[in-house]
């Protein structure tokens, strides 16, 4: 698997996936992502950023997400819990998709697991649905556990500092 930053030119692909993820969450009635988040603007905005990434095998794009470095204001409104670790930079992956067709073969958490291995940390995050089970499930092979919730999702972070620990 290829993991490389998104290009403007791959945004159609792109969307296409977010829309598999979209009726994949609302097959499994999770309501995360069915109110038209994320669209088309978020994802250019990602990549103009240097924050969207795809992962590409038989180069085909077949997983996308987002990384963002630095502080997250939502992620300090917490209402239930507390963050393990109280760095002020850390690493958060955002709109996680994989496409249909690579569904259920690993990809997500091989795309994961690289993009991990790609950053310096020191500590990880990724929030999603309290329902998104899949998600979650996911998130734990990868050694992430819960840690807070508020508002609109419960955050998960990774306890690992030295991401090749997983």
């Amino acid at each position: 698997m290829e993991i490389r930053m998104a290009y403007p030119n791959e945004i159609q692909r792109i969307m296409e996936i977010i829309q598999d993820a979209k009726e994949s969450l609302a097959q499994r009635q999770v309501d995360q992502w069915q109110d038209g988040y994320p669209d088309e603007e978020i994802i250019f905005e990602d990549i103009l950023e240097s924050r969207g990434y795809v992962a590409v095998e038989d180069q085909e794009i077949v997983a996308y997400a987002a990384v963002h470095k630095g502080n997250e204001a939502a992620y300090n409104e917490i209402y239930d819990g507390k963050w393990e670790h109280d760095n002020y930079m850390y690493v958060t992956f955002h709109r996680v998709a994989v496409a249909k067709e690579a569904a259920g073969k690993g990809v997500a958490q091989t795309f994961l697991q690289g993009l991990i291995e790609g950053e310096k940390g020191p500590d990880f995050r990724c929030d999603t649905h309290p329902d998104n089970l899949v998600m979650q499930h996911l998130l734990e092979k990868l050694g992430y556990h819960y840690c807070v919730c508020f508002v609109t999702s419960c955050y998960l972070g990774s306890k690992h500092a030295d991401p090749t620990k997983f």
